[in-house]
């Protein structure tokens, strides 16, 4: 979800929740876009157990748990580091869930840049206090930071992965 002042209207006049769900419904969206309609992203009733999204891949039969951060880009793709917490209580320790942190741009409806890192490279990647795991990737297309295996310049470069990573979890099984 993204974060950010609960109070205090954010771009648009939307508030922090309300940026938070049109972030994950854009996700949501694309993911089916992408994917041609091969993977269902599921929304929790309550997703206080730091899964956002649980995407369905019809072809393997397969799920996966993803929780999604996001912040609103103002502008232009830049080089600056953009920083996405996780909260340790709602921190998914299993190895099929993913972070999705995402860099939007809530006048188009668009995700411009967005990392998928698998939760059990969460640890080794970020800055971590008693409470945050938190991580600070660079947006531009050419930087070089421990996020870069994790950056994908579009949507599908996404659901590209995440369809990799359930198919090759139906080969590992058979």
């Amino acid at each position: 979800m993204i974060s950010g002042d609960p109070v205090a209207p954010g771009p648009l006049g939307l508030t922090s929740t309300q940026i938070g769900k049109v972030g994950e419904t854009i996700v949501a969206a694309q993911l089916m876009l992408t994917s041609k309609g091969r993977l269902s992203p599921f929304l929790p009733i309550a997703d206080d157990g730091g899964i956002d999204l649980l995407v369905y891949d019809k072809a393997t039969h397969r799920s996966l748990p993803v929780q999604v951060k996001g912040r609103v880009n103002h502008g232009e793709v830049s080089s600056r580091p953009v920083q996405f917490d996780v909260r340790r209580a709602t921190f998914v320790h299993r190895p099929d869930a993913f972070l999705l942190a995402v860099l939007l741009d809530l006048t188009y409806g668009t995700v411009q840049r967005g990392w998928l890192i698998p939760m059990s490279d969460l640890e080794k990647v970020s800055q971590q206090d008693a409470q945050l795991f938190s991580i600070t990737p660079s947006p531009s297309a050419i930087s070089k930071d421990r996020y870069t295996p994790y950056r994908c310049a579009a949507m599908v470069e996404v659901t590209d992965r995440l369809i990799a990573h359930l198919d090759q979890a139906t080969e590992v099984s058979q």
